[in-house]
């Protein structure tokens, strides 16, 4: 790599690769993608996940085939390389939480923060967070002639202000700027999530299940306990998975416990851990199912697309948009919308004519996420920064 291109580092607050933060994973990857066009990208992070304890991140590097070399300055740290990035992470104790980490590591991250952009010299600093400890870092940055960058993923910020000290903010979908512009009149420049096949494309397809995604509420856990208790009784022939992230068994019991329904009976309904690749999620789907109450921009709708899965969504937030024309928008009002859901569904596990059309339709709508398509567009917002 020309040691003389332009220079990005790349600052979260938690797991670069956390398989429970779609965020995360797509900032990460627009890093990763301007490593193609002449960028050198390092990044700084800590190791708190969203899954909570449950992820080992040594465990979880490993098992992508990640090389880590482990040191200890100041505290543990893990360095690596992977997908054309230096990565920096600062180990965090896994009972922390993104609420709570700095209170105990925020010092030894900040001199970590300071220690990169004296040796590394960045152009450009991608971020995300307004904690105070981001805004201070983000001030840092500033002050040192860093142009820094926002990734908005999410309505977590309606009503704040504090916006003018940024270079550029970005954005997953154009639902999710067109809010923000009419929230506070903040302008931001909506890009899709580059999705790299290598990464997100299961080698192998055996559609099974019907799978759900993260059971929390914002995800639409409610909706989906009802669905599937529904579906399970009429058909308890069709399988479904259910991938644990932010939410997990718990959540998904309690919200069939609220609907007055016991989904432990139901021998069809499989759950998984958070798994290390979203190729894992997709090689036993046959249908997607997203019925999130509120949703900027699901990263998971892309992966299924790329995979030829049917995503079947709610029409709330950005899903029609993030479909790209395939798979099924549906209503989700409360349980009068249960009926064409279950219909719906039942017509792509049952039809296999109907089911190859779909899957069609959805490889060409992965076209939208593909890195070669995205990585020029990506390259000309980030270089204005760069003086």
């Amino acid at each position: 790599m020309d040691d003389a291109g332009p220079r990005l580092l790349l600052v979260l607050p938690q797991f670069a690769q956390d398989p429970a933060s779609g965020a995360a994973r797509s900032m990460t990857a627009i890093a990763s993608l301007l490593t193609g066009c002449g960028w050198r990208v390092r990044a700084l992070s800590t190791t708190v996940s969203e899954a909570g304890r449950t992820l080992d991140p040594v465990t979880f590097l490993a098992d992508l085939g990640v090389h880590i070399e482990r040191r200890s300055h100041r505290g543990p740290e893990l360095h690596y390389r992977h997908r054309g990035i230096e990565f920096r992470a600062v180990v965090t104790d896994r009972r922390l939480r993104l609420e709570s980490w700095e209170k105990v590591d925020g010092r030894r991250f900040d001199l970590a923060f300071a220690e990169e952009l004296s040796a590394f010299r960045p152009d450009v600093m991608l971020t995300y967070g307004m904690h105070p400890g981001d805004l201070r870092r983000q001030r840092l940055a500033i002050r040192n002639g860093i142009a820094v960058v926002f990734g908005l993923r999410n309505e977590a910020y309606f009503g704040f202000r504090e916006w003018s000290h940024l270079a550029g903010v970005l954005t997953p979908s154009r639902y999710l700027s067109d809010r923000y512009r009419d929230d506070c009149g903040l302008e931001t420049t909506p890009l899709f999530a580059p999705l790299d096949p290598a990464e997100v494309r299961a080698e192998t397809h055996d559609p099974i299940f019907i799978t759900m995604v993260n059971p929390s509420a914002r995800k639409g856990v409610d909706f989906f306990a009802r669905l599937a208790h529904r579906m399970s009784v009429a058909r308890p022939d069709l399988p479904f998975l259910v991938v644990e992230s932010e939410g997990g068994a718990g959540t998904l019991l309690a919200a069939g416990d609220r609907a007055g329904v016991d989904l432990r009976r139901h021998e069809n309904i499989m759950i998984s851990r958070a798994v290390p690749s979203p190729k894992d999620i997709f090689a036993p789907t046959r249908v997607l199912v997203v019925p999130s109450l509120a949703e900027p921009g699901a990263r998971v709708v892309g992966e299924a697309l790329v995979n030829g899965v049917p995503p079947v969504v709610s029409d709330r937030g950005g899903l029609p948009e993030m479909c790209c024309g395939a798979g099924r928008v549906l209503p989700l009002v409360d349980d009068s919308s249960l009926d064409v859901w279950c219909d719906t569904i039942i017509s792509l596990m049952d039809d296999d004519e109907l089911y190859g059309a779909e899957r069609a339709r959805a490889l060409d709508a992965a076209a939208a996420f593909d890195p070669a398509t995205l990585r020029p567009q990506y390259d000309a917002f980030f270089r204005r920064f760069v003086h």
